[in-house]
C-alpha cells in the first residue's frame, strides 16, 4: 500500500517540478523560441548540447550573418528589425529592446550561443551588467535559448 501511495505522490508532484524545464517564450518568423533548463556551466558547448538534446535548433547572439563573428552557419536565421537575438525577443515579449534582454523578465537567466566565444552570452533581469552581459562560464544551471520550427 505504501509503494502505491508513494507512486501516486510522485506522479502528482513530478509535473509541477518539471514545468520550468522548458519555457515557451514567443514565435518570430516561424521559429518558436524556448528557454530550456541546462545543467552545468553556461558555455557555448553546453548551450548547443542542451538545444540538441531537446530536439531544437540553435539561435546565435545575432539573428543572421554578421562581420563581427557573433553568428555561425549552424545557427538559425530569422527576420526582425533588431540584429541582436535577445533584443528581438525582448521587443516581442516586453515591448523593450534596450539592455540586451535584461529589461525583460521572461529572459532572466537565459543564455544564447555566442559564436567565436568560449562562453554563451546571458542576461539577468534588471542587472547593471546589461551592457557587458553575463559570461556563461561563470554561471551554472541556468537556461539555454533554443528554437523550434513552428509548424502552425
Amino acid at each position: 500500500m505504501w509503494k502505491f501511495l508513494l507512486l501516486i505522490a510522485a506522479v502528482i508532484v513530478w509535473p509541477g517540478s518539471a514545468q520550468d524545464q522548458q519555457v515557451y517564450l514567443t514565435t518570430i518568423d516561424n521559429w518558436s523560441f524556448w528557454k530550456i533548463r541546462a545543467t552545468g556551466p553556461m558555455t557555448n558547448a553546453n548551450v548547443k548540447a542542451t538545444c540538441k538534446a531537446a530536439g531544437m535548433k540553435l539561435p546565435c547572439y545575432r539573428r543572421g550573418r554578421d562581420k563581427w563573428g557573433w553568428w555561425a552557419p549552424g545557427c538559425i536565421k530569422f527576420h526582425h528589425a533588431e540584429y541582436i537575438t535577445l533584443n528581438a525577443l525582448s521587443g516581442e515579449l516586453c515591448g523593450r529592446t534596450s539592455g540586451y534582454g535584461s529589461r525583460c523578465q521572461p529572459l532572466d537567466e537565459t543564455f544564447v550561443y555566442a559564436a567565436g566565444r568560449d562562453s554563451a552570452f546571458g542576461v539577468e533581469y534588471m542587472s547593471d551588467n546589461a551592457v557587458l552581459g553575463l559570461k556563461g562560464a561563470n554561471y551554472n544551471n541556468m537556461y539555454a535559448l533554443c528554437a523550434g520550427e513552428d509548424v502552425a
